[in-house]
């Protein structure tokens, strides 16, 4: 049988890019089970699928590692922080939720704890631009949260849009079976990072080339 010109080349970049998004998305998930590691993981894997899946750079799972091997000490740093940022909210929560329903003032407490996690959303915002950031850009520690702070709130839709994403992802795992983990965290990083990217292109300032003087540079 005879097969359209292209049409082989055009079958195994497809299922190239499904063995690249099951083998990143396993990966990242073996990783992430000592939790200090969900920064590194996450930074490693919106890197890979930037330069890997979206972009020509061969060697997806190669890269993985190697950026995983020089982000690890700042993804550590990056994951303390936000679990204790975290830890806190939900000791703050949960002490707010056992007060409304000891007292008889529960319709305060109630009205209370929806504004305390819809304060939530803000270090849940500046979290959604932190690895990206991280992976692409060199930012000190501080500087790091601040511009992800800066794009969360200029960049509010889309934020929002990358939130309905994990939380239409969570809801496939959840209805249909939790086996999509092994292929979901890779499609979810690449639509959330085709948005990403789109927003970091505004900022992005390409050099124009030098112009040629005399035959020389």
């Amino acid at each position: 049988m005879n097969t359209i010109p292209g049409q082989e080349n055009f079958l195994w970049r497809w299922f190239s890019k499904i063995g690249d998004f099951l083998g990143l998305s396993l990966i990242w998930l073996l990783l992430c089970i000592p939790v200090l590691t969900i920064a590194p993981a996450s930074i490693s894997l919106y890197d890979a699928i930037v330069h890997c899946v979206h972009g020509d750079e061969e060697g997806t799972i190669r890269r993985f590692f190697s950026t995983f091997r020089k982000e690890l000490l700042r993804g550590l740093g990056l994951s303390v922080l936000w679990l204790v940022i975290f830890g806190a909210l939900g000791c703050g929560y949960w002490i707010l939720f056992s007060m409304g329903a000891h007292n008889e003032g529960k319709d305060f407490y109630d009205l209370y704890s929806l504004v305390y996690l819809g304060t939530m959303l803000i270090p849940l915002g500046i979290l959604t631009w932190v690895t990206p950031v991280q992976a692409r850009f060199k930012h000190s520690f501080l500087s790091l949260h601040k511009t992800a702070a800066i794009y969360a709130i200029a960049h509010l839709p889309t934020t929002l849009l990358l939130w309905v994403i994990v939380l239409i992802a969570a809801a496939l795992v959840y209805f249909l079976s939790p086996v999509l983990l092994v292929l979901l965290p890779g499609i979810v990083v690449t639509v959330q990072s085709w948005l990403i990217e789109k927003v970091f292109k505004k900022y992005i300032i390409e050099e124009e080339p030098k112009e040629v003087s005399n035959g020389q540079f």
